[in-house]
Parts: C-alpha cells; structure tokens; sequence
C-alpha cells in the first residue's frame, strides 16, 4: 500500500469529521462538515454533520467576537474587521448571525466616521490564529477595565461547550484563581488554588494549577499536578497537554518519549502523540523514523499539528514521492485565508513549477493577511521570475531591498533570486 493511499485511502469523511468533533478541534470539524457531499450520505447522518458544522462554526464565531471587541478596546478597529468578518463566514444559529451582523454594522460606522491610523490598518499576522481554538485559553486584549464577571463570560467563549459549562460551574475561588492566570498575576494565582477546598480539587483544578506552575518553572509541582489531574480523568486533553509541553520546555525528552508511547499502547490521544514523536525523531535525526511516526498520526485523522503535516511533505517530497506531498499539502484548510489554496502548497508547486497562477493568488491572499511580512512579496517575485515576467520581478525584489531589519535567510533568498534574475 503507497503511503498516499495510507495517508488517506480509508479515511471515511464522516468518521473524519466525528474524530474531530470528539477532539474538540472545532476549526477543523466545521471544515470536515462543509466539504461533505449531503448527496452521497444517508438522512441521519445529514442530520448529524447539520449539528456539528452549527456547533463548530458557532464557537468558532464567538471566539473571533471575542478577538474582535478586544481589538476594537485596543484601537485597532481594521483587525476587528478582520475577526467580524471570520465569524460572518463561521456563525450558523440565527441569533449569533444576527449578533455578528449587527456587531458589524457597528463597527462599520464607526469606520465611517473615524480616521484610522497606519497603526490600526494592519492584518493579522496568520491566516490561521484565529480560525481554531488553541488547548490555552487566553482573554482578548485590551480587557482590564472591563468586570469579573464579563471576562469570565470572554473566556468561557474560547473554550468548548462541555468544557465551557464545567468551568462555569466550578466554585468562586477557582474561578478568580483561573482569571488571575489569564492576567499574568501568577503569584495571586497561586496563592487563590491554595485557598480551594479540598473538596472542589478536581481534575480542572489540578490541570490548571499545574500548567501554571509549569509556566513559573516549577516542573517538579507541574509534574505531580498533572499526573493527579490525568489519574483522576485520563481522558482530559488538555492535561496531557500541558505535560507534553512541560517535558518538552524541561528538556525532559526520553520521559516525554516513554509517555508518549505510553499513551499510545493505552489507545489515547493517538494521533497527537505520534505527531509529537515525528518532531521528537525528526530533532533526532532520524528522518526515516519520523515519516513513519507522521504517518501514523496523518492515519489517526485526529489531534495532528500542521508542523507534522509539513515535516511529513518535506520528507516526501525531499524523496521525490512529489505527488504524495502535494496531496498532504492540499488536505491543508484554507478557511479565512485568499487564494484558494494554502501558502504551503503554493510554495510547493514554485518549487516545481506547476500551478504558478494559482500559486500567485495564493501569495497574493497571504500578503493581504500579512501586509508587513517580507516572505510573500518575495514569493511574488519569484513567480513572476518563473512566468518570465522580469520587469515585475525586479520591482518587487527592490522594493524589498529598501526595507530594512530583513532576516538573514530572506536576505539569502532575495540575492539569489536577483541572481536568477540577472543571469535569465
């Protein structure tokens, strides 16, 4: 069987959908429910890819809501723009389509009628930040002045439902202790987990708390924090990850290859842990070790970072098996993003050769998205070179040769592609 075929063979859309709704990976879910073919499956399951693009998109359109009204505290009223217009394409229920509208229809007035600043007119610097939720919950900027109780409702929108109603019902003191570690006030955070009852110390509490202490550095109390949280519930997510991530930042990397294959003989959280080994091997250098590694984790369909995706199409395509790292590449969402296809695979295909207009609006939309970002004028440039379009080559490399505080490696590339141009 071809790695391709490995890949994505047997991958049943709808499983694939399910296994992202059960993650919790909304952003990926709500992708995985509106590219299914409503034609090519039963009236129940209709019914069930109906609920979860809602549910998806509709967490997905608050937290953009949330990003949004915190831009719009922080003057920056173009980003807002930005987040509202994500959660006009995200929003399914009719009230939060008739929130996200009149939200807009807002801060289109006050565009209208206020002169902004070069400052507030720059776009987000990624195409994808916004468009999931991330395992750590964080409050939008620009929300100090606002009440207790009105962060915690900010908060709560970043997380999901189920998630979002435990932590609504924990006790007061926790809830206080979970927003001062979302204020950077980590010694009040403490001392607030101290003074919790025993008696409310669940799994929350001591994932909290211990990816708290693992952000001071205190790995020793990380540790046995989040072995308590995982010995009382297993199943909780965002407890492993955070221990991940502890081991990781500790150096403590042979613990956190035992626990990873732990988890995985144990059936949990497959996919994600052999993403993590892909990157543990791949540091190793063992490259042949990682594919493998990736691969079972591209096979999970679950739980799958997009540094495993890209480490996965490097390798293939650094083995010339070109078609199966195009095909990686185009499983990659392009949701929020211009141009039709992600950055990624339009970087692929310049390398080869192929697909060089579409590969332009690719570059072109993540030059939208990322105004200030040297990369796509370059990658521009060098399409044009590429279509043999000289002129409009050198106009783009000298305008990046104007620009100072350039990174070396994007200095390196814009020599040789002026050398390419010279000798063309």
């Amino acid at each position: 069987m071809s790695l391709l075929k490995k890949f994505f063979g047997q991958r049943d859309p709808l499983v694939q959908m399910r296994q992202f709704y059960a993650q919790q990976n909304w952003a990926a879910a709500f992708t995985a429910a509106k590219n299914i073919d409503s034609a090519s499956i039963s009236a129940e399951d209709q019914d069930e890819v109906t609920v979860v693009e809602r549910q998806s998109g509709d967490n997905l359109a608050k937290l953009n809501l949330a990003e949004g009204e915190g831009e719009i505290l922080n003057g920056n009223m173009l980003r807002a723009r930005d987040h509202f217009q994500l959660a006009q394409e995200q929003a399914r229920s009719p009230e939060l389509v008739e929130r996200v509208k009149e939200t807009m229809a807002s801060l289109e007035k006050k565009l209208s009628s206020t002169a902004l600043s070069e400052s507030g007119s720059s776009a987000p610097s990624s195409c994808g930040n916004s468009c999931g939720v991330t395992h750590e919950t964080t409050l939008p900027p620009g929300v100090d002045n606002l009440d207790e109780e009105t962060r915690f409702e900010l908060l709560l929108a970043t997380l999901p439902a189920e998630l979002a109603e435990r932590y609504a019902s924990s006790g007061d003191t926790f809830r206080k202790a979970w927003l001062a570690t979302h204020d950077d006030d980590t010694q009040q955070a403490l001392s607030l987990f101290d003074l919790v009852p025993e008696d409310e110390r669940d799994a929350l509490f001591y994932c909290e708390r211990g990816a708290l202490k693992a952000r001071s550095q205190d790995h020793r109390g990380a540790h046995n924090d989040l072995q308590n949280a995982l010995e009382v519930e297993p199943e909780l997510f965002p407890a492993f990850d955070a221990m991940v991530v502890m081991l990781a930042g500790a150096g403590r990397l042979k613990e956190l290859e035992g626990l990873l294959r732990g988890t995985i003989e144990e059936g949990r959280f497959k996919g994600f842990c052999w993403s993590h080994l892909a990157q543990l091997l791949m540091q190793r250098g063992d490259e042949d070790a990682a594919l493998e590694a990736g691969s079972r984790a591209l096979a999970t369909g679950e739980g799958v970072s997009l540094e495993t995706v890209v480490l996965c199409s490097k390798l293939l395509e650094q083995r010339q098996r070109f078609d199966e790292a195009e095909a990686l590449l185009s499983q990659l969402p392009i949701a929020g993003c211009g141009g039709g296809a992600h950055p990624l695979l339009a970087e692929f295909w310049l390398r080869r050769g192929q697909n060089l207009d579409r590969a332009l609006e690719s570059f072109k939309g993540a030059l939208r998205q990322e105004q200030e970002n040297p990369r796509w004028p370059l990658r521009i440039a060098q399409v044009y070179l590429a279509r043999g379009w000289k002129s409009e080559a050198a106009e783009q490399l000298d305008r990046l040769m104007t620009r100072g505080g350039l990174p070396e490696e994007i200095i390196s590339e814009i020599r040789e592609t002026s050398e390419r141009l010279r000798n063309s």
